[in-house]
């Protein structure tokens, strides 16, 4: 059913990996710049459809190259963010749960990044002519065409994302977690339900892209990266905003965007996680000082927060990394 001609060679002509690995049915890409490294497992189901998992942990993949016409990429993200500058200097982003339709031939992207420096993800290659030719071949009684997905979904934009729903959490979940011992006969029968989906989707289950414009971005992103790098601060929104000089609203929205959860929750997230680091590191400290430095009232509210974020105590936790 499936061929070697892989659609990412030819989606992506000319774009340069830092290697590639071929096997049967199976191709590795792998990514590796200034910004950090990832790489594609790209898997060939029928002539003309592809499934890649996607593991990134880098700033940005992006290279100048002239898209293919005719291709459709399904892309699912599981974690992390990837982001899109448009030619207008503003920017959308697609987050944990976000699911996409993109023409290739009609993407007009000025570059991309992911802000995060993580994206988990799922992508599926359509290649429109040749797999509809092995749709009506192997699976004529679903009925399924392409070109009018494509026409009804991508006419005037080139990229559709779609609000988080159950019927696609379920499906892409499940291709992303199936054993490898069925992975080919498997994902085909649910990208073959997946394309049924996208069949008689609804135009009130589309999402119109949020856009920010770069100096929210950049000044968003420059507080993302303080935060990280700075865990046991307390700074309010407010004094947040200050500092960047943006809005609270407009920091509050597009971090949400690019973090994936609330200002709030990132910053208590990242310093019990750092608190977590520094009993590591440092096993003789103790519960309290540690509690002090994380910026917390008393040890008490300290260990129900860490509690809550790793199931168990601040004690249990030193104990278990002790040996």
């Amino acid at each position: 059913m499936a061929d070697n001609d892989f659609v990412v060679d030819s989606a992506y002509n000319g774009y340069i990996f830092s290697e590639i690995q071929e096997s049967e049915n199976e191709k590795i890409y792998k990514f590796s710049n200034e910004t950090g490294s990832g790489q594609m497992n790209c898997i060939s189901l029928i002539d003309g459809i592809q499934i890649s998992y996607n593991n990134l942990n880098m700033y940005s993949t992006h290279q100048k190259i002239i898209s293919k016409k005719d291709v459709l990429q399904i892309d699912y993200c599981l974690d992390g963010c990837y982001g899109f500058k448009l030619k207008n200097n503003e920017y959308a982003f697609f987050g944990k749960g976000d699911f996409s339709i993109l023409d290739l031939g009609k993407a007009n992207f000025e570059s991309s990044c992911m802000p995060t420096n993580k994206y988990i993800g799922i992508s599926i290659f359509i290649d429109i002519e040749k797999a509809n030719e092995s749709l009506k071949e192997y699976f004529s009684f679903t009925h399924i065409d392409l070109r009018k997905i494509r026409e009804r979904l991508c006419k005037d934009i080139p990229v559709l994302i779609l609000r988080s729903r159950q019927e696609i959490n379920h499906i892409m979940l499940e291709l992303y977690n199936v054993k490898s011992e069925i992975r080919i006969p498997y994902s085909i029968i649910k990208t073959i339900e997946l394309l049924l989906f996208l069949s008689v989707i609804e135009v009130k289950d589309y999402r119109e892209i949020t856009l920010f414009s770069e100096p929210i971005y950049e000044a968003t992103q420059s507080c993302y990266i303080s935060i990280l790098k700075n865990p046991f601060d307390r700074k309010s929104i407010a004094e947040l905003s200050k500092v960047y000089e943006i809005s609270e609203s407009s920091l509050k929205r597009c971090f949400l965007y690019i973090a994936g959860e609330t200002i709030g929750a990132f910053m208590r997230n990242s310093c019990l996680d750092a608190a977590a680091e520094l009993m590591i590191n440092k096993p003789n400290i103790t519960v309290g000082e540690v509690s002090e430095i994380a910026g917390y009232a008393n040890q008490s509210k300290f260990s129900k927060a860490f509690k809550i974020r790793y199931e168990v105590s601040p004690q249990e936790f030193k104990k278990k990394n002790l040996n």
